[in-house]
């Protein structure tokens, strides 16, 4: 039986209450593998994250020593979309990619991944905003078309040289990386899908596949449960 640890995500519920949950569209995803199961990964230091602001929550080394419990276990990771990531978030990242466990990431979760990697990282956060609402829309209709990158583990993967996508970001990656490729672009070149090279599996997605669960976003969550054999 796989694992796969999905990362949680700080809210307010409708009752006011501070609450750390899943997407229920992931989590509906993964449920339909017979050879998967999931849990939810949570920070483990003493803060709420919902009133804490991008990075700044602090990781000591036996909060990491407690993560490492569960992390362990798992067979791989999906660092889903949100509002705010943190050092919570980067960690997962790290832990997976320094453990060449598979990682699939986001939107939040993408912006998160390509900032741990830009080549003159000068901020945390993501402030670059489009601007326009050509990349934000309905989460379950098509917004725009992405073009594949060839020979990229996402060609291969979804075996053509475009793709129709939803969208519901505002930030965007506008920078330079290391170690990281760029696999798709918009048809307005706003870098929309990174992987790393030589990894079992590291993809970082911008729109979200979870939401369309169409056939390519199918081939996608396929490959990534594969990359766990």
């Amino acid at each position: 039986m796989k694992i796969i640890g999905i990362v949680g995500r700080s809210y307010y519920n409708r009752d006011k209450q501070k609450i750390i949950q899943v997407n229920e569209c992931i989590r509906k995803c993964f449920s339909n593998y017979d050879d998967v199961t999931f849990l939810t990964i949570l920070p483990t230091n003493d803060c709420y994250y919902v009133d804490t602001k991008m990075g700044e929550d602090k990781l000591s080394y036996k909060d990491k020593s407690k993560l490492d419990k569960i992390l362990d276990i798992c067979d791989g990771f999906v660092v889903p979309g949100g509002s705010s990531w943190y050092n919570f978030d980067e960690y997962v990242i790290d832990y997976a990619i320094r453990n060449n466990k598979s990682l699939l990431c986001i939107c939040l979760g993408f912006q998160a991944l390509c900032s741990m990697y830009a080549k003159n990282r000068i901020r945390f956060d993501m402030t670059d905003n489009l601007g326009n609402d050509s990349h934000h829309g309905p989460e379950d209709k098509y917004i725009h078309k992405n073009n594949i990158v060839n020979d990229t583990k996402l060609r291969d993967i979804i075996g053509k040289d475009s793709i129709l996508v939803n969208s519901v970001h505002n930030s965007y990656v506008n920078f330079e990386m290391k170690e990281l490729v760029i696999s798709a672009f918009s048809s307005d070149n706003v870098i929309e899908a990174v992987e790393m090279p030589g990894s079992k599996f590291v993809i970082g997605l911008e729109w979200h596949p979870e939401y369309l669960m169409d056939s390519d976003s199918i081939k996608i969550f396929d490959a990534f449960v594969n990359s766990m054999n």
